[in-house]
């Protein structure tokens, strides 16, 4: 599966851009996580997934699924850079 990374230009040069809400022009503010932030998130996903796959409520079944997309974004497309090991 292809990787789906949108890259921008971030004003003001290649400073790094912290975790958070973030807005492009006009467009609605959504959150960043920085890959740092990313990579420990997917971990806990998974870990979450893996202690609740017998929950009885179908609701934690559906709610877990929506994490695990996120999961499956962060471990397909967010990658730890070679200088940062």
């Amino acid at each position: 599966m292809p990787k789906r990374i949108t890259q921008i230009p971030f004003p003001g040069g290649s400073g790094q851009v912290p975790t958070g809400a973030i807005q492009f022009r006009d467009d609605w503010p959504g959150l960043f996580l920085r890959g740092d932030s990313a990579i420990p998130l997917a971990g806990t996903i998974r870990s979450l997934q893996q202690r609740l796959v017998s929950h009885p409520d179908s609701v934690v079944d559906v709610l877990l699924r929506q994490l695990g997309q996120t999961a499956d974004i962060i471990e397909r497309d967010v990658q730890v850079r070679e200088e940062e090991l």
